[in-house]
């Protein structure tokens, strides 16, 4: 039959890694053997193996892929435009609304339960999610202490601290299946009287002479 085509062996390549995703995050990578992936993406071990040598490659790419970089595109989403108080919300929902997947709480699971065996993963993981979300929200913090709305000295700690608050404490939850995997309405309130509980501490306030 011939080699693959670029198109078909792309394709191919496609099928594997979710299929791969899909085994890995349902069962971990213990649970997980390189035959059952070959077997749910309808290929040989041969080629299996001839795309990752070995388990822990799979996994790694696995990983690599599910970390994409919508946290730029999330950046483009943020408006410019509002109070600090409407934009910190925004900028919250849209990274929970990020977070909060099936996908992203599956792997940070497995992950998490293998991470002295892929410290870097884990490492990646943390840059990807707390450190950019961080990264974001000290933007709008930034922008508000320009504008005169708050007054923060240090605004890498002030968006460390509602980072941990507003996102990365639900996102706990959701990873302990103590709470839904979804963005809903108790999320929001939860989002809401975050962010102002923080502006409480942070408003500018007229000075006194």
């Amino acid at each position: 039959m011939g080699r693959p085509s670029i198109a078909e062996a792309a394709t191919l390549s496609e099928r594997i890694l979710e299929e791969a995703v899909r085994l890995f995050f349902d069962l971990g990578f213990r649970g997980t053997s390189m035959d059952m992936v070959a077997e749910a993406a309808g290929v040989t071990k041969r080629t299996l193996y001839a795309r990752y040598r070995s388990k822990p490659l799979l996994f790694e790419a696995v990983v690599s892929t599910t970390i994409d970089i919508r946290p730029d595109a999330l950046a483009l989403l943020v408006p410019a435009d509002g109070d600090i108080r409407s934009r910190l919300v925004s900028v919250c929902t849209l990274l929970l609304d990020w977070l909060l997947t099936d996908r992203s709480v599956g792997m940070y699971r497995v992950v998490s339960a293998e991470s002295r065996q892929f410290p870097a993963l884990a490492r990646n993981i943390h840059s990807h999610g707390a450190r950019r979300a961080a990264q974001l929200i000290g933007h709008a913090l930034n922008e508000g202490v320009k504008g005169g709305e708050i007054e923060i000295d240090d605004i890498a700690f002030a968006a460390d601290y509602l980072t941990a608050a507003v996102i990365q404490y639900p996102f706990q939850q959701a990873v302990l299946g103590l709470i839904a995997v979804r963005l809903d309405d108790a999320m929001r309130r939860h989002i809401d009287q975050a962010v102002e509980l923080f502006l409480n501490g942070t408003r500018a306030r007229p000075r006194q002479d």
